[in-house]
Parts: C-alpha cells; structure tokens; sequence
C-alpha cells in the first residue's frame, strides 16, 4: 500500500501540481470518515468504489472494500460504481470520526450503459473511439439460426448482407468500406475473448448473446493491430446478473416461413405453348395434352411453410462465491429450398469465482451439435433445385398420377434430362459440425488498482460431410457413389495482461494496459469418394468398388503479439487515450514479418464543463472526439509467402513433385490509416444524436499481381497500391412521446462511403478482371462494373444496338467500346430505422434496413432472356409480350435469334429497402406475477422477418454482397410466435 500510495504522489505532484486538501462545503470541523462498502446481494466488499466529496477531493475502496477519507462537516459524501445505484451521505457535524459502513444496490439499467471495447469494458460516454453496441434484447428474439441478420441496419458504418436464403449460411460484414482488393475484407470476430470465423455463428445461440460492439476507428481497433484493418465485432455472452437468488427462464418459439420475394417471371403453360408456336419450334408435340399440366416449378421447388423451432432454457444469478449463467436450446429451421435444413443442440457455462479477496477464476465455454442439408446454388443445372425453378418447363409434371415422383426410369418424366425433384432425392447432401469454444481465465489482485489476467482459449471445429448418389437413380445405370470428407481445425489463444488503475483526488484517474497475445492456427481435411456401389441401403465407401477421388491437406499460422494501452480523464472533461501494438506472423517472411500498429484519441466533454450548467435542462450531451491511427491486415494464404514444391500431379502414372507457389519473401503487412471526427449530442434528455466523420487510406495492399506465364505462375503475392475510403455516419435516437404508460421512440442511421483507388501495381492505371465485367482503376471505386453500354433495339429492323466508347450507335459488340459505368456492385448508402410503441405492458416495433446506389449483373436472365439461344430452357413472360417483333415496335428486347450478351442491360439496380422486423408483445403485469409466489416474469410476442421488401432488382433477392447474381437461393420471410417466462 505504500508503494500505490507513493506512486499517487508523485503523479501529482509532476502531472498537475493541484491541491489535495478537502474542500469545506459546509465550513465545519473535519470529521475522519471509514468504513466498508459492499454488495447488497451477497455482502461481498466492492473493491474500487468512488468516495467522492468535491471536484478536487476523494477516494476509492481497498482490497476489502474499506474506506478513510477526511472532510468537514456538511459534506455531501457520494458513492459511486458501475453497475450499481450511486448512494449519498452528508457527514454529520459534532463528530471528530464517523463510521459509516454501506451496500450499494445493483443497477440493471447502469449495466446497460457499459460498453465492451478491446480487452476490457468501459462506461458509456468514457472513450473516444467509435464504438457502436447492439445489445442482445436486440438479438435474442429473432428466430433464425445465428445472430447475424439481427444487425442489419442496427449499427451506423455496419453493411450485414445474407448471401443466402440458406438456414446455416452466414451473413457478410463491412465496416466502412471495403478496404482490400485481394486480401480478407470481413472485420475481426471476436467472442469472449476468442478470435473466431462468421462460420462459426450458426453454433452461436442467439439468446446466450448480451451484447455486440462494432469497434470502427483505430482509438478502438489498433490494439488488435494486424488482423483489425477491417474493423472488429466483439461479441460479449451472457453473464449470471448480480442477484440473491437463481433466475431461470424459458423460451419456445414456434413459427414457419416461406421465400421472400415473388419476383416471378417465367411463362405458365399457356404462354409458354403460344411463345414455342411464335418463333417456330412447336414440332410434333402433342399440345393438347401438354395443355392440361401447368406447373408452376416455384412452388414445386421451395416450400410454401418450412417449419421453424427454437426451445432455450438457462439459470442465472449469483452466490457469495459464483456468478453463473448455464444455458441450453434446441434449434430447428427447416429450409424453403428442397433437401435444405438446420438442426442445432447447444449448452453454454459460464461461470466465475472468487477464490479469495485477491484471485478469481472464471470460464466460459459453450458447445454446438448442427446437423444440415445444404441444397445446391449457385450452379446452373436442370437438376439443380434454384435453377430448376428457372429452367424446368410448365407443360412438365414431376409427379405420376398417383402423386408419386415421376421418373425417367418407367418413362413418366416428360422432360429433358432427369426430373429434379427425383434428383434431388437421390443425390443426398449433409454434414455434421462439432463446436466448442471455451476460454479459461484467472485474475489476481496484489495491490490495490492494480489487476493481472492470464486466458486461454480455444476454438475446435470438427465437421464431417457425406454426399451420395444413389444406384438406383435412373442416370447412375446401378452404380452409386458415395464419399466422405472430414476436417478439423484447432485455434488456440494465449492472453496475458497487465491492468493498472489508478485515480488522484477525483480528478485524474489514469489506466494502463499492458499485454501479450499468441494465437495458433491449424487445420487439417481429407476427403475420399468411391463408386460402384449397387444397392441404396449399403452406401458406404467400403460398399464401392473404386475409389474415384481422393485429397487431403494440412495448414497453419501464427500470430505473436505484444500491445499497450494507456488512458487518462480528467474530471470527466477532457478523456485521452494511446495505444501501441507489435504483431508478427507466420505468413510473412522472416525479415518482414514485425508489423507496428498505433493509435491516439482525445476526447472532450462540454456538457461537464461549468459554463455548460446554465444548459442543464435542455443540452443532456455534449461530446467532441477525435483518434488518429493504424491497423494491419494479413489475410492471405499461409504459405504464399514461401516458393515451395509440393506432391500431388502424376505423370505417366508416376506421383511426382511440382512448383506449387513462386513465393515473395518480402511480402509484409497490409497497412490502414484511420481518422475519425465524432460529435455526440443530446437534448430534453430525449432525444440523441451522433455525428462521425471519417478518413481511410489502405496503403501496401495484399494483391496477387498478374505475371508472366513463363515463370509457370499465373499471378504472385505482393504488396502493391492504394486505396481510400471516405465517410460519414448519423445516427439519431428520440423518445417523442415519454409518459408514465406510453412511450413512442424514433430510431434511425444512415451511412455514406466514397472508395476509391489511388494506385495500383507497376505504375498501372487499370487492371480488367477477367470473366467478371470488372475493372480495376484508378479514380474509381473499387468493385465499378466494365461494361459494353446497351443502347435498345432497331425499331426499324429488331437489331440490339449499342454505344461506342464515343457515345455512337452501332449494331455489333465490340471489346474496345466498353468503359467505366459509374456503377459499383459496392454499395455507398447503407442504414435503418425503425418505431417503437409501448403502452404497458405491451410492445409495437418494427425494423427497416436499406442498401442505396448498388448494382449486380443479374446472370438469371442471361439463360431467362436468351431470345433463342437457350430456348429448351423456360423463359420469362417478356419474350413473349415485350420481344421486337415488327417494324416499329418500340422495346428493350430485340427479335428472336438476337443473342444476349454480358452488356449493361443485365446490370440491375440491387438496392432495397426490407421491413427487416416487425413484432408484436406483452409483459404480464408484475404485480400479477408476483401472486403466484413462483413466476417472476412472462412475456409472449409474434414476430415477421423479412415481411416486405421494396426494390427494383428482378431477381429473386437483391440482397447478396455479390457482383454477379446467379441461381441464389433467395432469403425467407419468416412468422414466429414465442413465449418466454422466467421464475
């Protein structure tokens, strides 16, 4: 104790020099004031409590909660701690000393208003990064396997796009930008403490989730230093709240869904007869029969309600020595694809204890079992069930008549090649993961402020995959197939830090971090198909008789790493922090390996300012904050760095040796320079209102640059170019109706980001990206689409016409007329908002998420569009009604037997605007509850996802992170009701 207390003053007396004798507020003698503070639930003493007496003058709590502070009598003596409710005691005059031992109540509402940062946790409006958190009220009720589609349009700069309608499919992430070209582009995840993938999210429980963090600038990022380029989300589970007694709740949700949208244009049977007769392939079919089928392949392929059941139970709370929070689910979605489902089993255990006044130990660990189907997308097949729909013609039936599935086999399929519904049963799909990831930590306190903490976490992934082909499927002739693939991957993380707090008379309170982190990555698959099988209940790959195809491979990283961080407030005015990061990685060579990271913020509080207290009433924040940093970015394959000879290519049926990567041995880090400007302001207590600025630029980019063939590698790793991306960010909260029964709140954010690139490799200008309509330039963003410009069609003649690079028409596409469109598959406005009303016991919300300015080339109407070229395929009703067909006609599709092209006709406005979530609930009166002497609490709602979507965008879905749309498996709307009672 002497030695914190000599470092006290020496600090003050070098730093700032102020005075440190109490204030006498009252005029009256000193009275010496001691005693203990600590928890009102288990008694525990609460080490770090503020004493506060004056601006100038106070004191925190020991190791055991004591206290000893000299003021005169008449002092206002006023408690305070996060998480719990600040308590007041004016000292009592007539009294040389006073004892004065105190339990603080817990706060749940002060526990809202802490925010997860980098290594720790801060309160709310102390930090001058830029942080944004979604908390898991947020999260916990929307019925889908993983977390992610909850943040849609929840966190200004936050761009969360489902690639795919799939149940277990994860979202994409973009934080302000895109700020690679070849290297990763997606943020940082981290999970208590614990580095994991956006694959990893399915075997995530919503419900365990207490919060998300979206950390954005480089005050917040840079001390995750090589892997945080692209932003970090830090997700915090659930904890046992600080209680006197367990809290067990249950919640069951029940509900269905169907696709999302119904954009939906092929021919029914009728048109598609008429379409065949009008461009001359009618043939000898038998028409009046093929008359009476019409179906509708949609409605074959995806389900009209798909089944959705979510079952969580978890027990909570605290004891004198545990805090604990123990949960379990069960989670099943069925997909609205055929042959596509989500199972998933999941337990999670956290629990933390204190060991003795000066250790706690701790552990967080949670376990996953999925089981899934995956149907197939992406591919362009007439057996594939997302093509299929497009493909498939409505005079087909796929079933017999007496409903069985009809076959090529006994002639009862009419169509071409096989039937895709006996395919699809056929030729069965699934895997099976195992999750766990679990951390365990240890925190000593020697001294007072001062706090050491060890980690170690580890994230496992094992998944098993089987595929198979059935022998008795018509196109196998009696001979199956069948195969296997397994892998698993072990990450594991090592974390030791070193946390000094310290605070000098109520007025400067520093806190220092010091730290060390190493992670290691390994993963290992293999995978091995047979054939030859020739019975349906004896698939395995020892059933076969040949082995068809076989790999495996093995690979690794690592990271070592070493940081600080150092923070200072002054009278919750004036906040300053600065931190510093050394990583080293495996992936680069050994005389590049060391990257450098740093940051500093500063932020002021004028609202604690004295010539703001006139304002009181109306201005509740004012806050100003600027950080100035960088980051790194590493991710790029293991090895590339290396020129390596790898096995594997035969020769004359001899296994031999080939150059597997040419390497670059200088190869280093991927560099981003973060600035930051924020504005935070509140009014009436009511309403609030952020403002953010920002400033990127990306400097020695990861790129694979194209070389010469003859060094038998087609492109190299290197870093090369540039890239900015510019912004600004406004977020806006407001209760415009608080009364004692009703509340009405308003909520919305909208972000702009302007990217562009300044360089590329070799002193190009450009770099055409081949087979994607893309090019890469300088002055324009990255992702702007390179297309031959669409100018209609010939009302003379029905011929497609297009502009030069000159702006003439002309009839014949020509590579040498394509130029820059002005339009990026990159969106630049992105955000949401939505209302909530609550009257009682009882809740209206409904959630909005839009994405502006985003183009996608939309491959569909390629084949749907063909004019001929893939006429045995269905086609879309406007071939028919819309398609030139005599002089004079006025349209956008020329004649038939006019191909279609890759040109800009196919590029589509992707933006959109989605009624995200609209819910409906009712919390039993707690008065009510508390008769039963058994339910604390009881809750039931009905919920829609994705109940309307607004676009202009043809397809299916506009909604994929993707330049090119091709056969996607659209996103679902989803209805639940569920019921959620805690006792």
């Amino acid at each position: 104790m002497q030695k914190t207390n000599f470092l006290r003053y020496i600090l003050t007396f070098f730093l700032f020099a102020l005075p440190v004798a109490s204030l006498a507020q009252g005029g009256g003698a000193t009275v010496t004031v001691s005693g203990i503070v600590s928890a009102a639930e288990d008694g525990q003493p609460l080490i770090g409590v503020n004493v506060i007496a004056g601006p100038t003058q106070g004191v925190s709590t020991l190791l055991n909660g004591g206290y000893s502070i000299q003021v005169a009598s008449g002092t206002v003596l006023k408690f305070q701690y996060i998480g719990y409710k600040n308590v007041e005691f004016v000292v009592p005059s007539g009294k040389s000393s006073v004892v004065h031992n105190i339990a603080l109540q817990s706060d749940s509402q002060s526990l809202e208003e802490v925010v997860v940062v980098a290594y720790g946790v801060r309160k709310k409006g102390t930090i001058a990064g830029s942080v944004s958190t979604v908390k898991g009220g947020e999260i916990n009720d929307v019925p889908t396997a993983s977390f992610d589609q909850a943040l849609q349009g929840k966190s200004t700069g936050l761009m969360v796009l489902s690639n795919s309608g799939e149940p277990s499919s994860p979202a994409s992430f973009q934080i302000r930008g895109t700020n690679s070209i070849n290297s990763g582009t997606e943020p940082l995840f981290i999970l208590d403490g614990i580095s994991i993938s956006s694959n990893d999210f399915s075997s995530i429980n919503p419900g365990d989730i207490e919060s998300v963090s979206v950390l954005k600038d480089a005050s917040s990022t840079s001390i995750y230093g090589a892997r945080a380029a692209n932003g970090v989300v830090v997700i915090t589970s659930k904890r046992g709240r600080i209680d006197a007694k367990a809290s067990v709740k249950f919640r069951m949700q029940l509900g269905f869904s169907n696709t999302a949208s119904n954009n939906w244009d092929g021919m029914n049977t009728a048109e598609r007869i008429q379409y065949e007769h009008e461009i001359g392939i009618a043939g000898n079919k038998n028409y009046e029969e093929l008359a009476k089928v019409n179906t509708d392949w949609r409605k074959e392929v995806f389900k009209r309600t798909a089944a959705i059941r979510n079952y969580e139970a978890s027990v909570s709370g605290a004891s004198k020595v545990f805090n604990y929070f123990v949960s379990g689910g069960y989670f099943r979605q069925e997909g609205t694809a055929l042959q596509s489902d989500f199972e998933r089993y999941n337990l999670r255990a956290n629990f933390e204890a204190k060991a003795a006044k000066w250790l706690k130990l701790g552990t967080s660990t949670m376990t996953a079992l999925e089981d899934a189907r995956e149907a197939d997308q992406g591919e362009y097949t007439t057996v594939t069930p997302i093509s299929a729909a497009f493909f498939m013609m409505p005079y087909w039936s796929p079933y017999r008549e007496d409903g069985s599935i009809a076959s090529r086999k006994d002639g009862t399929w009419l169509g071409t090649n096989d039937n895709p519904l006996e395919w699809q049963a056929a030729n069965p799909s699934s895997y099976r993961r195992y999750k766990v990831i679990s951390n365990t930590f240890a925190e000593i306190y020697p001294v007072e402020g001062l706090t050491l903490r060890t980690m170690f976490g580890i994230d496992y992934t094992q998944l098993n995959a089987k595929n198979a082909s059935l022998p008795s499927f018509t196109s196998n002739n009696g001979s199956g197939r069948f195969g296997r693939a397994s892998s698993t991957a072990f990450n594991y993380t090592i974390t030791n830090t070193i946390n000094y707090k310290l605070d000098l008379n109520n007025a400067h309170s520093f806190n220092f971090l010091l730290g060390q982190e190493a992670i290691n990555n390994q993963s290992e698959s293999f995978s091995v198909s047979t054939r030859g099988q020739n019975n349906d209940k004896l698939m395995t790959m020892g059933t076969g008789t040949t082995a068809s195809s076989w790999n495996d491979s093995f690979a690794g990283s690592s990271y070592l790493s070493f940081f600080g961080r150092a923070e200072y407030n002054y009278r919750n005015r004036y906040y300053a922090d600065a931190s510093v990061r050394g990583d080293a990685s495996s992936k680069f060579g050994t005389g590049s390996r060391w990257g450098a990271f740093w940051s500093v913020g500063l932020m002021w509080n004028l609202r604690n300012e004295k010539f703001m207290e006139r304002r009181a009433d109306w201005l509740t924040m004012a806050q100003v904050a600027f950080s100035t940093g960088t980051t790194g970015n590493s991710s790029i394959p293991p090895y590339d760095h290396l020129a390596l000879l790898a096995g594997g290519p035969i020769y004359n049926g001899i296994a031999g040796v080939a150059p597997f990567s040419r390497g670059n041995e200088d190869l280093t880090w991927e560099k981003t320079w973060t600035t930051n400007l924020a504005f935070h302001l509140g009014f009436f207590n009511r309403l609030n209102l952020n403002v953010e600025l920002y400033n990127k630029k990306t400097t020695d980019m990861l790129m694979a640059v194209p070389v010469s063939f003859s060094t038998g590698f087609s492109t190299q790793w290197n870093n090369v170019g540039a890239m900015v991306n510019r912004g600004a960010e406004i977020e806006i909260d407001a209760d415009v109706i608080r009364t004692k029964d009703f509340t009405w709140n308003l909520s919305g954010n909208i972000s702009y980001n302007y990217n562009e690139i300044t360089e590329l490799y070799n002193g190009r200008d450009f770099y055409e990206m081949s087979g994607a309509n893309l090019r890469l330039e300088v002055g324009h963003p990255y992702g702007e689409f390179y297309a031959n410009r669409y100018a209609g069609v010939n009302p003379a003649n029905g011929d497609a016409l297009w502009y030069t690079k000159d702006g003439e028409l002309i009839n014949e596409i020509r590579d040498q007329d394509k130029v820059m469109l002005g339009k990026s598959w990159n969106a630049p406005w992105q955000g949401g908002f939505g209302t909530t009303f609550s009257w009682k016991g009882l809740s209206l919300q409904a959630q909005f998420s839009f994405v502006g300015d985003r183009w996608m080339m939309n491959n569909d109407r390629y084949f749907t569009e063909s004019n001929g070229s893939f006429q045995s395929y269905n086609q879309s009703k406007r071939l028919l009604y819309d398609r030139w067909k005599k002089p004079g006609d006025i349209t956008d599709i020329p004649r038939h037997g006019e191909g279609v092209y890759f040109d800009s006709h196919l590029i589509e406005d992707a933006s959109f605007i989605r009624l995200k979530n609209l819910s409906l609930s009712y919390t039993l009166p707690a008065s009510l509850l508390k008769k039963t002497h058994f339910f604390e609490s009881a809750r039931i709602y009905f919920q829609a996802q994705n109940l309307c979507t607004w676009t202009s965008f043809s397809g299916l879905d506009p909604e994929s992170d993707e330049s090119l749309y091709h056969a996607q498996y659209p996103m679902s709307r989803q209805y639940s009701f569920g019921l959620e009672i805690s006792f």
